[in-house]
């Protein structure tokens, strides 16, 4: 008898983190952020697609479609902030991740 993974593979969707590191802070209290997002796979990562100003219900709309190294430097102003960043893999299968940054004297992750 042999089981059904060791003839068809199970696809597995990649997994992602993301790292987030304050550059500058100017005089109105805005920040520029520097995001740096890791996925991993058996498959290898394709690329990354990054939303920054990610909104639940309308879904996913990236403002930067195809970032083959995931890192984007961005300058945020006061407020909250919501950014999504996308890995896709070699196989195609993706992962989303969400953040939630809220900025004002110091930059807070929600």
């Amino acid at each position: 008898m042999v089981k059904v993974e060791d003839i068809v593979p199970i696809a597995i969707k990649p997994a992602i983190s993301l790292q987030i590191n304050e550059i500058e802070k100017d005089e109105k209290g805005n920040r520029k952020i520097e995001f740096t997002a890791t996925g991993k796979s058996p498959a290898g990562i394709e690329f990354y697609s990054w939303d920054f100003a990610y909104n639940k219900e309308k879904g996913f709309k990236p403002h930067i479609l195809l970032d083959k190294e995931g890192k984007q430097i961005v300058s945020l102003k006061t407020g909250e902030h919501s950014i999504a960043v996308k890995v896709v893999d070699n196989d195609g299968l993706e992962n989303t991740e969400v953040v939630q940054l809220k900025i004002n004297g110091v930059v807070e992750k929600l």
